[in-house]
């Protein structure tokens, strides 16, 4: 189990986190692992260590609280939270706009989705409370309508669904629509991000090979130059020997 953070090591890891560099690297990457391995670097020179997965996972953690608990207090009047890190979090992220980035846009659409669903619930209860007949019929009536019996025998009237509920429907069915183009643009994006590194990779191979063959001819052509001189060398010694061996014989022979 990963040890509590402190307070001093949360202040210290907001101030690093809510640096516009920092920040501008977090919205800009689609892989967040070198920007939170850097985190982690600043952070154990404060002597503070943690791994860049702690850091990640804390930043996440702090940012679905921030809008937790901002969520409420939009909704709310009187009945407000307090959080001792708001006022760091709303000053790093009450001003960035919430698109910015893949893990922004992604939390934003999950935040939304979250509310959504949580306004739905709350709508559906207080149309229950403030129903005139509160008695097992109404309940009935709110519940899934059930199977409807044939014309001949049926003397009650088809329930419609309320306009407000088919809307909030249509708006579940968007947003889930919308989480799931993110996520297959993701994954084509890592799929592209996998198929340039294999290319740039079979490249490298490519040029390498190219390189020790052009090398390997290089070496076989400088053997061949070094024999062809051995060659010539041996064949000039050999024609001053000659040459010296014929004169000595013309001396020794008698006048």
């Amino acid at each position: 189990m990963a040890e509590s953070w402190s307070v001093d090591e949360v202040q210290t890891f907001l101030s690093l986190v809510g640096e516009e560099r920092i920040q501008r690297e977090l919205d800009g990457a689609t892989r967040n692992e070198k920007v939170f391995q850097e985190v982690a670097q600043l952070l154990a020179a404060h002597g503070h260590h943690r791994t860049y997965k702690q850091c990640r996972d804390k930043l996440k953690k702090l940012k679905s609280d921030y809008r937790t608990i901002k969520d409420h207090n939009c909704r709310s009047g009187a009945n407000r939270r307090t959080w001792k890190w708001f006022d760091q979090m709303d000053a790093i992220y009450g001003s960035r706009p919430a698109s910015n980035g893949r893990e922004g846009a992604l939390d934003s659409a999950t935040s939304l989705l979250d509310n959504t669903i949580e306004d739905d619930a709350l709508s559906t209860i207080d149309s229950l409370a403030l129903s005139p007949c509160s008695d097992a019929s109404t309940v009935i009536a709110a519940s899934p309508p059930a199977r409807p019996s044939t014309p001949a025998t049926s003397s009650k009237t088809p329930e419609r669904l309320v306009p407000g509920k088919r809307k909030r429907s249509m708006h579940h069915q968007e947003h889930l629509a919308v989480l799931r183009e993110m996520q297959v643009a993701d994954i084509q994006q890592q799929e592209l991000n996998r198929a340039q590194r294999e290319l740039h990779l079979q490249m490298a191979i490519d040029e390498a090979r190219q390189a020790r063959e052009q090398e390997a001819a290089l070496r076989t052509e400088e053997n061949a130059q070094t024999a062809a001189f051995n060659q010539a060398f041996l064949n000039v010694m050999g024609m001053l020997v000659q040459a010296m061996s014929g004169r000595q014989e013309q001396n020794s022979l008698p006048d």
